[in-house]
């Protein structure tokens, strides 16, 4: 029989909870010889926090040259440099592992201490670790998790493993702890020591914890340690009364608390192998202690040979604060620039120390990459990766865009990481392996961040959606054919990235003020405590500050009266040319136009095709037809797939039916923060109760005016659409455009059966043609 090859496509924005599958078909189907399974790859999964597609050369020439293992990848490998993320990270990473967008997973921010379970990860999502364990493979994670809790989560510190991993071990939180620039509480000037320990040559002693839990001074046989010798060591450099670097240990009298954090040298280390949990302050680097821990992990599972893994190193730099890394991870021959004082305050300095960051973090790479086997050393020192010789595929990308005063040119810091602009959620990707035809290209088609989790199952010989509950809208895509096929077409026809407020109704946030190239930038969504918001370089205006406002508004009323507030939430899609922003704008800006439409050609003056202000098209002047156009068929897109998640009072387990489970799921949690706590009060309770008895028995899925917002490009081969028999009596419409007014033809001979699903197979004719379920 003639072969076949399958492209999977998500049909995308439905109102209904049917699930439209459609593929691709490059010849007549056909039963397929039955062959021998060739093994499972592993899976290498490394996730670059803040690390946005401006940092990387092979996606930004203008660039610095900092990355040359991660360089290494991309020439052995695929480089996708049209990939949207969300525009911050929890967000994203709900993204690829559970191939759902916000509006879906319910993780629409950044995770904070005061987000309740419905704002995080649930545990009823049908993560990758759970759809890769139908394949037998075992999963960890490493590093980052920043999915959910520990707080107001019933899981606590175990929810990694709640969520489906075999194994965990790393740092729950966003990001490193704050710097302690009190160096353990033996000074009080928080001035002295921005950077959590003495800048310079100067030497010193340090103390030390002992096995026992004794501290001791030590001074290196009389040699003394510099300040990050010492903190690099595990210690904390001691200081004299009078707070400076104590040059003998007679002049060091105040013990420290060996208790606090700082940054990346003293964190909280969680470890759960799935049946006990354990947590400790660690004081090794912690980029440096998240290799060594994917190192032990992957060669663990040697005494498991045939069973493939996946392992995440969720790597937490470069996000901030920014600090130095070890200088033995420095670039050869570097020395601070001479014109820039040493330290983490000013953009100069950030600049470097980004920099500095990066390097570190790609070299710590390669030596994942050669400690797992994956690669070796040249005599040079360079890492040699020959991806044909290993059973390991390797995905790296980054979550979201560049913080600002990271962001190198000539992306736009003013609409960096948090914004849903281009240098907010451009990041880059790159996929090595033996599954990998034709490396060294680069993919300009259309990815988004919850293709990841198609891409997971399709490397492990899965089709997502057999293992996914029906109830469970998917939005990811197919991406494997990028890989195997360097003439793949596109397969997405929009992208979309959004980010909201998931502040619980009893929380208030201070407004906040950053100031980004000489712009004071406003925010009132985020940071719930002072110490948080200047952490992030932000001035406070809530408790504890001089003046206290209770909104942005108020600042600009009384302190910056050209400040720019940012939105409460936002939301970007796009087609191939054109981009539509959504913003839900303060109340003191309710006269801005909440649309933004944008041309992302590149041309000389806008090479990389970004959006700033200057290139808003609905901004003045009349919009050609083309343009017209693309405003309408974006608009369309963008409102039915925010009308695409059925509303499901009472229904807790994500099944879209409001049963016994729900009612048990409320009594489990009586009393406690859950996600069956439909009000976001913070306790499940008496009113949650009352809401699942109302709605007891219903069916959430919706029917009616159902725009399936997908075209099908181009001409030949065929498209079969598919949808769960459970949905009530549906109906396949057609139109060639969706403009006001359109009008719907019923497709012919739809639907009918195959199998247990209503389906139909189309023959696409080539030109834009929508579809919708009635």
């Amino acid at each position: 029989m003639a072969p076949w090859e399958a492209t999977l496509v998500k049909l995308r924005g439905i109102l209904t909870s049917a699930v439209v599958w459609l593929f691709f078909v490059a010849h007549q189907t056909g039963s397929v010889t039955a062959q021998t399974s060739p093994p499972k790859p592993n899976i290498l999964f490394v996730i670059l926090d803040d690390v946005g597609i401006d940092q990387l050369r092979a996606f930004n020439p203008a660039s610095n040259n900092l990355t040359p293992v991660i360089d290494a990848l991309v020439r052995k490998g695929v480089a996708f440099n049209n990939c949207w993320m969300m525009p911050q990270c929890s967000p994203s990473r709900a993204c690829f592992f559970t191939g759902r967008y916000p509006l879906r997973n319910g993780v629409k921010s950044a995770l904070l201490d005061y987000n309740l379970p419905s704002s995080q990860t649930s545990p009823y999502e049908m993560t990758t670790p759970r759809v890769l364990a139908g394949a037998g493979y075992v999963s960890a994670m490493i590093g980052k998790y920043h999915l959910g809790g520990p707080s107001n989560n019933p899981a606590g510190i175990a929810g990694p493993t709640a969520l489906g991993w075999n194994y965990f071990n790393g740092c729950l939180a966003g990001g490193p702890p704050f710097i302690d620039t009190t160096l353990g509480g033996q000074t009080t000037n928080t001035t002295l020591y921005p950077c959590g320990f003495p800048l310079g040559p100067a030497r010193g002693v340090c103390w030390f914890l002992g096995l026992q839990g004794n501290i001791y001074c030590d001074d290196k046989g009389g040699v003394g340690y510099t300040g990050q010798e010492c903190l690099q060591a595990g210690g904390i450099p001691a200081l004299t009364a009078t707070g400076v670097f104590a040059t003998n240990c007679a002049a060091a009298t105040i013990p420290p608390n060996f208790k606090l954090g700082n940054g990346y040298y003293a964190w909280l280390r969680t470890i759960n192998n799935g049946t006990n949990v354990a947590q400790v302050l660690d004081r090794r680097y912690m980029v440096t202690a998240q290799t060594d821990d994917a190192l032990d992990w992957i060669r663990q599972q040697a005494s498991t040979p045939g069973k493939p893994w996946m392992c995440t190193v969720s790597y937490s730099s470069i996000h901030t604060p920014y600090q130095q890394p070890p200088t033995n991870l420095y670039p050869p021959g570097f020395t601070w620039p001479a014109s820039i004082r040493e330290g983490n305050q000013t953009g100069l300095q950030i600049k470097v120390l980004s920099g500095l960051m990066l390097y570190a973090l790609d070299q710590e790479i390669g030596r994942l990459l050669v400690g797992a086997g994956l690669a070796t050393r040249l005599p040079t020192g360079e890492v040699n990766y020959s991806p044909e010789a290993t059973d390991t595929m390797i995905i790296v990308c980054g979550d979201n865009g560049t913080y600002y005063p990271s962001v190198l040119a000539p992306y736009n810091p003013l609409r960096a990481k948090a914004s849903p602009y281009q240098t907010g959620i451009a990041a880059p990707m790159i996929v090595s392996g033996p599954m990998v035809v034709q490396p060294g290209r680069t993919v300009t088609n259309m990815v988004n961040a919850v293709d990841l989790f198609s891409l997971f199952g399709e490397i492990a010989g899965i089709q997502v959606r057999s293992t996914v509950p029906a109830s469970h809208i998917l939005d990811c895509v197919p991406t494997l054919a990028y890989l195997t096929n360097a003439s793949a077409v596109p397969i997405r026809r929009y992208n979309y990235s959004e980010l909201g407020a998931t502040v619980p109704p009893n929380v208030h946030i201070p407004p906040s003020v950053f100031t980004v190239a000489g712009q004071k930038i406003g925010s009132d969504i985020l940071f719930s405590s002072q110490s948080l918001a200047l952490e992030s370089g932000a001035e406070w205006f809530g408790p504890g500050a001089a003046v206290e406002y209770s909104s942005c508004c108020e600042v600009r009323s009384h302190v910056y009266t050209n400040l720019t507030i940012l939105p409460r939430a936002v939301w970007a899609v796009r087609n191939d040319r054109y981009k539509l922003v959504k913003s839900a704008y303060a109340d003191c800006d309710s006269e801005i136009n909440p649309f933004e439409l944008f041309d992302l050609t590149r041309t000389p003056a806008n090479p990389v095709g970004l959006d700033s202000t200057r290139d808003n098209l609905l901004a003045g002047g009349v919009l050609t037809e083309s343009q017209r156009e693309a405003l309408d068929e974006l608009m369309t897109v963008m409102n039915a797939i925010l009308d695409s998640e059925p509303v499901c009072p009472g229904d807790g387990n994500l099944d879209k039916v409001v049963d016994q489970a729900d009612l048990q799921g409320v009594l489990s949690n009586w009393g406690m923060p859950s996600v069956f706590d439909f009000d976001n009060s913070g306790t499940t309770d008496q009113y949650d109760l009352e809401s699942a008895l109302k709605n007891f028995a219903d069916v959430c899925s919706s029917t009616g005016d159902t725009i399936a917002a997908l075209s099908i490009q181009p001409a030949g081969g065929q498209v079969l659409i598919q949808w769960p028999t459970s949905t009530p009596s549906q109906h396949l419409e057609s139109s060639p455009s969706l403009a006001t007014g359109s009008t719907w033809t019923p497709v012919a001979g739809a639907p009918f059966v195959i199998g247990a699903r209503d389906a139909v197979f189309l023959t696409p004719s080539g030109q834009t043609t929508f579809y919708r379920l009635r």
